[in-house]
């Protein structure tokens, strides 16, 4: 789709586009993310047939209290080793180097939200029976969770695009196959033990067949890198925070205002296909992400191939969330069952928030991490939390889990306008400089 090359050669989204996306990797990323989301779908389909309305909404509350710690993974090294590497185009020992230390310092630090998961778990009392247990035996999870995450930014700064879709798919997959059985067995304690089985599966999947190695004994110094890396890890992670915080803040307020297991799974399922949906725009940034980052001086390509992707994002968005918005009582009858028609509004009201996300947020969120735009992305994250808090600890107690979805709408429309309105004057500015 984007010309790999630097300097004078600096075409738009021309040429033959069918074969460029497919040899570099399109067609894979797009193709895993809709085969993963569509996976994750029908296993939530399953998995709420298999369990009670209680039980999915016990879990839904553990797995999002779990979630919520672990936005801070790593300290966001992550996606530093990502950018940096990614700036280098990928090179083989530099993203060694660099993934490294990463490594070593994500996993460390891991180690510390284990320990936040346990001391929850075991002294806080929460407000829904056995969330604690859950939380107890999830606390290992971070660690592997993080090593899985390198490995999959190490594949993409590295343009493997082939082989990350696979570690995806085969990850999804087996998550699926295991919870599924699990839930069947040992109901909400068996989707715990699927994240468990599949995760570690599969790092010693990117270790052994596409080897990954992500800690080594050479390469420990990464000298003035260090400060770089720690730097974009962490304003990212409070970045990524901030805009998780969107989604399971919802739930986490819905739990102390209303502890009644139903009404979380109610809106759990609401979430369910708008949620699944964001696989579009997020497989686009995927793919794209390493050349706004290589050509992030050149602003005349950049705004163009910016102008594109939204022109083509918006138009297809629209239709989307136009029908889901129609089809809303039927689609959740048909998927989920007539005991979740009550989620019929908020449902609704994700759709409307999936194309303002889809179009604008989403990828106007990521452009300008390809653009070093930390500070800005952490003051927009920092506005949009102050409202998503506000809104939802006024809306929810008027509204319930309505006022919970309207809140969402509300927070993405200021994220939005915000990071569009600067991310345009981002490539004009380098436009006006070349």
């Amino acid at each position: 789709m984007f010309d790999n090359m630097k300097g004078k050669d600096n075409k738009s989204l021309t040429g033959n586009i069918s074969k460029k996306l497919f040899s570099t990797g399109f067609f894979h990323i797009f193709g895993g993310n809709a085969l993963n989301r569509i996976i994750v779908f029908i296993s939530s389909i399953v998995l709420v047939r298999i369990l009670t309305k209680s039980e999915y909404g016990t879990f839904t509350y553990a797995w999002n209290i779990y979630s919520i710690v672990f936005i801070f993974s790593g300290m966001g090294v992550d996606s530093g080793v990502l950018q940096l590497s990614s700036e280098h185009g990928g090179e083989s020992e530099y993203t060694k180097k660099i993934s490294n230390y990463g490594t070593r310092f994500g996993i460390l630090f891991n180690l510390v939200l284990t320990a936040v998961l346990l001391i929850i778990g075991l002294f806080i009392p929460l407000k829904i029976k056995d969330g604690g247990q859950l939380l107890c035996v999830l606390c290992l999870l971070p660690v592997f969770q993080f090593i899985f995450n390198m490995m999959s930014c190490c594949l993409r700064a590295q343009k493997r695009n082939r082989e990350f879709a696979v570690l995806s798919v085969f990850n999804t997959v087996l998550l699926f196959a295991v919870s599924a059985g699990g839930a069947f067995l040992l109901r909400e304690m068996g989707l715990v033990i699927g994240y468990y089985v599949s995760t570690i599966t599969a790092c010693l999947l990117g270790y052994f067949v596409f080897h990954v190695r992500l800690i080594n004994k050479d390469n420990t110094d990464i000298g003035k890198d260090k400060n770089d890396l720690l730097k974009i890890g962490f304003i990212s992670m409070v970045n990524n925070a901030l805009a998780q915080l969107l989604y399971l803040l919802d739930v986490f307020v819905l739990g102390i205002v209303d502890s009644e297991e139903k009404v979380l799974a109610s809106y759990k399922v609401a979430t369910m296909i708008p949620t699944a949906l964001t696989f579009i725009p997020l497989s686009l940034m995927i793919y794209v992400y390493p050349y706004f980052a290589e050509h992030k001086d050149d602003g005349k390509w950049c705004l163009k191939n910016y102008k594109l992707i939204v022109a083509v994002m918006g138009a297809f968005n629209l239709i989307l969330s136009a029908v889901l918005f129609a089809f809303a009582p039927f689609i959740i009858k048909i998927f989920f069952g007539a005991q979740y028609l009550d989620a019929v509004t908020v449902f609704r009201i994700l759709a409307i928030n999936y194309f303002i996300s889809g179009t604008f947020r989403i990828i106007s969120g990521n452009l300008l991490v390809t653009q070093r735009k930390l500070k800005f992305n952490l003051i927009e994250s920092i506005v949009s939390g102050i409202v998503n808090v506000i809104a939802d600890f006024i809306l929810i107690q008027l509204w319930g889990s309505v006022g919970a979805a309207i809140a969402t709408v509300s927070v993405v429309v200021v994220s939005s306008v915000m990071s569009t309105v600067y991310l345009v004057i981002t490539f004009r500015r380098k436009e006006q400089a070349d």
